[in-house]
C-alpha cells in the first residue's frame, strides 16, 4: 500500500484502502472446549508426516527468515493451537462497531500474543485484554466480553467460509482484491502493487468487497476508512 499511496498515478486521485479480514480455519475440527490444545509443533507434524517432512518443509518455506526480514525475530513453534472461532468473531465484531482500523489493531496484537507469546487464541480473557489494549477508550470492553459469551456472528462465519469454498480458496494467506481479483500464496509484494495499479488504472476504483454483506460489515466502515499503509499489510 505505501508504495501505491506514496506514489499515486493521478495525485488528484490517489488510491486509498480498506482492509477487510476474513475469516478462516486451519483446523475447522478443533474442540471448542476452552481448555483444549495442542503445541503448533504438533499440529504441523503430523499435517506433514512426521518430524523429517516437517523440518524438510521449514526449510523450504524459510517463514523465520522471512520473519526476521521484518521485525519479527520469534516465532513460537511450541504455541498453543486451538479453536480459533472466539477470535474470528471477535475481529469481526469490532469491524462492524468500531472500524477496520481497530480491527487491524486488534488483529496485530493478537499476532503477537499467539504467533510470539504462544497464547491460545480461544482464550476468551487473552481476546478481551487484547481488545483493551488497542481500546484507547473507544471499545465498549462490557460489550466485548458480553458478545464472546454469545454464539453472536457465527452464522455469518459460516456463511464466508462457503463464500470461500465456492471461490476455491482452501488454504491461506490469499488476498481478494476489489471483490474480483484472487492472489493465493505468499505473493511478492511487487504482486499486490501491480494489481492495485491495475484498478488505480481504471480511475474508478474498487468499490466492490466480496465479503463484508456477508459478514455484515456497513457500507461506511468499507468506503470510509482509509488505513496507514505504514503499519498495516494490505489484504483488500
Amino acid at each position: 500500500m505505501e508504495e501505491v499511496t506514496q506514489n499515486p498515478m493521478d495525485e488528484a486521485n490517489p488510491v486509498s484502502f480498506a482492509v477487510l479480514r476474513i475469516p478462516f480455519f486451519l483446523e475447522p475440527e478443533y474442540s471448542r472446549d476452552e481448555t483444549w490444545s495442542e503445541t503448533n509443533r504438533k499440529r504441523l507434524e503430523r499435517k506433514w508426516g512426521g518430524k523429517e517432512a516437517f523440518d524438510a518443509q521449514k526449510k523450504r518455506h524459510q517463514l523465520k527468515e522471512r520473519g526476521r526480514e521484518v521485525g519479527i525475530q520469534h516465532f513460537n513453534l511450541d504455541r498453543k493451537a486451538s479453536n480459533t472461532l472466539k477470535s474470528h468473531r471477535l475481529v469481526q465484531w469490532v469491524t462492524k462497531n468500531y472500524g477496520c482500523a481497530k480491527s487491524e489493531a486488534l488483529y496485530d496484537v493478537l499476532n503477537v500474543e499467539h504467533f510470539v507469546n504462544g497464547k491460545k487464541l480461544n482464550d476468551a480473557k487473552m481476546l478481551l485484554e487484547c481488545a483493551k489494549k488497542i481500546s484507547d477508550g473507544v471499545i465498549d470492553l462490557e460489550k466485548a466480553e458480553k458478545f464472546l459469551a454469545s454464539d453472536e456472528g457465527e452464522k455469518e462465519i459460516v456463511l464466508a467460509k462457503k463464500a470461500l469454498d465456492r471461490l476455491g480458496i482452501h488454504s491461506i494467506p490469499n488476498f481478494v482484491i476489489g471483490g474480483k481479483e484472487v492472489l493465493s500464496g505468499a505473493v511478492h509484494w511487487k504482486e499486490l502493487v501491480g494489481a492495485f495499479r491495475r484498478i488505480e488504472r481504471t480511475g474508478l476504483g474498487a468499490p466492490e468487497n466480496a465479503f463484508a454483506t456477508i459478514l455484515g460489515i456497513p457500507e461506511e466502515i468499507i468506503t470510509q476508512t482509509t488505513l496507514d499503509p505504514t503499519k498495516y499489510a494490505a489484504t483488500v
